[in-house]
């Protein structure tokens, strides 16, 4: 993972700047407060490993920052997301998954395996030749990154003997 680097001074080298100092710089510059609830959200959501719904983010923020409520978390989730701090995508069949809002060149779809549930991360740019493809035959604008796509990873694949 990338990490941007906070400019040096003095000749001394700079820290990096981590995903949650940078989500909480853009709320300052729209204005926007940065509460215990909406850092308890985005530390959860920089520290998770893979993709975490609205109620593991709650129990991990319960977990790790107590006075938070439950109803914090989720106007949280809501307000960061309206932000534009956060992204979700919403999951056939499940919850809806929340992370970090990635830098462009780091943009990703979701992927979803029907069989064993797992998510893969594939690059947006993977899709663009669908992408454009849709676009020129309907005029339509496909979002890659609000829903998951549906299949079946390899693993499913090729042990389900087809």
């Amino acid at each position: 993972m990338t990490r941007a680097t906070q400019p040096t001074r003095d000749g001394v080298a700079a820290r990096p700047v981590s995903r949650v100092d940078e989500a909480l710089r853009r709320l300052r510059e729209e204005g926007e407060r940065v509460t215990p609830g909406r850092r308890a959200v985005l530390e959860t959501l920089d520290a998770a490993y893979g993709h975490l719904d609205a109620e593991a983010i709650c129990a991990a923020v319960t977990e790790t920052t107590p006075g938070v409520h439950r109803a914090t978390v989720y106007r949280s989730l809501q307000a960061l997301t309206d932000l534009g701090v956060l992204t979700h995508t919403h999951v056939p069949g499940s919850a809806t998954i929340y992370h970090l809002t990635p830098q462009a060149r780091q943009s990703h779809a979701h992927l979803q395996c029907t069989h064993c549930h797992r998510f893969f991360d594939l690059p947006v740019a993977d899709l663009e030749p669908l992408r454009e493809s849709v676009r020129s035959a309907t005029g339509f604008e496909i979002d890659p990154c609000h829903a998951a796509l549906l299949g079946t990873c390899v693993d499913c694949a090729s042990s389900s003997g087809d």
